[in-house]
């Protein structure tokens, strides 16, 4: 069963607009809740920076050589300087790509964030305080256990790709990058998870049911939501990481403090919201 769907229809001129002029157009309109989000979501994640900051240590010197050329990094004159910093910005740009994703959250807290931003899309939001207590309220429960999930699947999806990656074979080579790609899946599964958390009454399995089969049905629009996430989480910060200027590194941070987290996060609540109206709004058997 589906909740909180009162208020669509208040704006009839953006509700006849397609669904990308209407995703610019909320997100404008809410532009100060979109800030206060992604602020507060990095604010009310610490300890989900601290866990994904240990990860990241752990795996990145690991995965990392994989991907790029470390020696082309170093400065011949500052030598092991140069590789400590590389990766440490490499552990920076990995905790922002577990923490942003959702992989590694304060579940409870994204429950919140969820809320607010399918109050945005359905244009029912009274103010960010409010949607986000509703949201922390109804569902802290099955945050705890969306976040438990990500604790648990995403290490193991690291280690395998790291673990297929070092083999040094092509076999090992593609195998890893399965990995990779079931790394960026898991990705588009939890952002849906969350969405559904808030969106209708199901159980915390089938809602994994229902946001896995929207990946796999459909998987071309799917491949869309992952260029996105693709871009903003992961090819724009390893460029102003990597770029290791003061302006790159305060444009990273500015971004990714106030402004990129909340429109990529509710650009998936718009793209797994469409998926709900669609496909799970009708059904009056959720429990």
């Amino acid at each position: 069963m589906v909740h909180g769907r009162q208020g669509i229809d208040s704006e009839d001129s953006v509700k006849d607009r397609g669904p990308l002029a209407r995703f610019f157009i909320s997100g404008w309109t809410n532009i100060v809740r979109m800030m206060a989000s992604n602020s507060l979501f990095v604010i009310f994640n610490i300890p989900a920076i601290i866990l994904a900051g240990f990860l990241s240590m752990l795996f990145v010197p690991w995965i990392a050589p994989s991907f790029i050329d470390v020696s082309s990094y170093i400065d011949p004159v500052t030598g092991d300087e140069a590789v400590l910093e590389l990766y440490f910005l490499l552990a920076i740009f990995g905790v922002n790509f577990l923490l942003s994703s959702t992989l590694v959250c304060v579940g409870p807290f994204q429950a919140g964030f969820a809320q607010v931003y399918k109050d945005i899309r359905n244009d029912t939001s009274v103010s960010f305080f409010s949607s986000f207590k509703t949201g922390l309220k109804t569902n802290w429960k099955k945050g705890l256990a969306a976040m438990i999930t990500g604790l648990v699947i995403t290490p193991v999806l690291l280690l395998a790709s790291g673990f297929y990656l070092n083999f040094k074979s092509p076999a090992g080579t593609v195998i890893g990058m399965v990995f990779i790609v079931l790394i960026f899946a898991f990705v588009l599964v939890q952002n849906f998870v969350y969405v559904l958390m808030v969106s209708t009454d199901l159980k915390l399995w089938k809602i994994y049911k229902n946001a896995v089969i929207f990946v796999l049905i459909k998987a071309g629009p799917c491949l869309g939501a992952f260029l996105v996430v693709f871009l903003f989480y992961f090819v724009i910060p390893f460029y102003l990481l990597m770029s290791a200027s003061y302006l790159t590194l305060g444009i990273f941070i500015f971004l990714y403090s106030f402004i990129v987290v909340s429109w990529v996060q509710y650009f998936m609540t718009c793209f797994a919201g469409g998926l709900i109206d669609r496909y799970v709004a009708s059904d009056n058997n959720a429990d």
